[in-house]
């Protein structure tokens, strides 16, 4: 028995039967031409938000099949594991795809990196823009080999390969935005705004491409939740005024934003356990001592769960960082705070002016020091 079949027979009959209902079956088959008998080839795909893994071991002819049942078209992923070889990475083959309803079929090929993929229209346009991809991806896989320890120590070396990653970065950026033009009926588009958004998404390039889909694709299912997701957005961009909320601090009572009004405030999201954000500690520090006096403020909005209530109020005392603000409902990513602000990774900040308006966003180190030096400047 399979992976995903234990996982589903635990579901209940019940639940199986509801599934049922809505659900598409899809068959996947191909063959590797050089496997090794006794490599495991793994799917991973969700459904209906549950994670879903299937296996099968292959034979020395390398053939292969899986059957699934899902609630809608899903990327899905293949790698191979070498238990008999356990140097190998056990996903350096592997193949993202659309699971989609009917047959899918990889072309015999030495991997799975390579196998041409004969499907319905989904993966014929992820293939498109998967090739579309791919040179920049090589380029990007060639940089990253530079990335030597003897290279790590050269500034010149650093400056450079910054540079270079965030010119391919911007490249890639724009495959997907170019995709999502071409392509204003396909559903793939959806996946390529999800791209383009990255992190840290902005709501006028986001809403813009959104814009440029079809009616009839907005109109989908998919398309009603990005278009909730982006109205999310807009109540954070730049320009509007910071949503309002309560939340209690270390000692339990309850701040709202609001009561910061007439200053300058960053509103900081971070977590304990992050070290990126603990990492701009020292530059906060900087920023409230420069800035205090001259109507600057910071709220640190905590991620942290409920578990992790003594970790926070450690990483506030060990980073002194304990001389402004600090709430967390403790309930990490599905606080209410972290939702209607759209949080999905941190650090994060937003700085708001006096009148409660986002001025600016993700302020990182030095930055935020000439932001506010700017700012403040201004407001003088």
């Amino acid at each position: 028995m399979s992976i995903k079949t234990k996982i589903l027979c635990c579901a209940g009959t019940l639940l199986l039967a509801q599934w049922t209902i809505a659900q598409q079956k899809v068959h996947i088959l191909g063959q590797l031409s050089h496997a090794n008998a006794g490599d495991i080839l793994y799917l991973n795909y969700l459904n209906k938000g549950e994670a879903m893994q299937d296996s099968v071991v292959l034979a020395e002819d390398g053939k292969f099949a899986f059957r699934s049942d899902i609630q809608k078209e899903t990327i899905a992923r293949l790698f191979v594991s070498h238990p008999a070889n356990p140097g190998l990475k056990k996903n350096s083959d592997k193949v993202f795809f659309y699971l989609e309803k009917g047959k899918i079929s990889f072309q015999p090929s030495d991997s799975l990196r390579t196998a041409k993929i004969v499907s319905g229209p989904f993966n014929k346009d992820y293939t498109q823009l998967k090739d579309n991809l791919l040179p920049l991806e090589q380029r990007r896989e060639a940089l990253f080999a530079t990335l030597t320890d003897e290279n790590r120590k050269s500034d010149q070396f650093i400056a450079h390969y910054k540079k270079e990653n965030e010119e391919i970065a911007s490249l890639i950026k724009g495959v997907y935005s170019n995709f999502i033009l071409q392509h204003s009926s396909s559903a793939v588009s959806f996946y390529a705004l999800e791209r383009v958004g990255g992190a840290f998404p902005d709501y006028q390039e986001m809403n813009t491409l959104y814009l440029s889909l079809s009616s009839a694709l907005r109109d989908t299912e998919e398309g009603l939740k990005w278009g909730a997701k982006l109205n999310l957005m807009k109540n954070t961009a730049i320009g509007a005024e910071a949503p309002n909320f309560t939340s209690p601090t270390v000692s339990g009572q309850e701040l709202q934003l609001h009561s910061l009004r007439g200053k300058y405030v960053l509103l900081d999201f971070w977590a304990s356990w992050c070290s990126p954000c603990r990492q701009e500690s020292p530059y906060l520090i900087q920023a409230f001592d420069q800035y205090a006096d001259k109507g600057f403020t910071i709220l640190n909005v905590s991620l942290d769960s409920k578990n992790g209530k003594a970790a926070w109020i450690k990483a506030i005392e060990e980073d002194k960082v304990g001389r402004w603000n600090h709430v967390a409902d403790l309930n990490g990513f599905n606080g209410e705070v972290a939702k209607l602000y759209g949080i999905q990774a941190i650090p994060q900040n937003f700085l708001l002016d006096p009148a409660g308006k986002i001025v600016a966003k993700n302020l990182r180190g030095e930055e935020l020091l000439r932001i506010l030096e700017k700012q403040l400047l201004t407001a003088d």
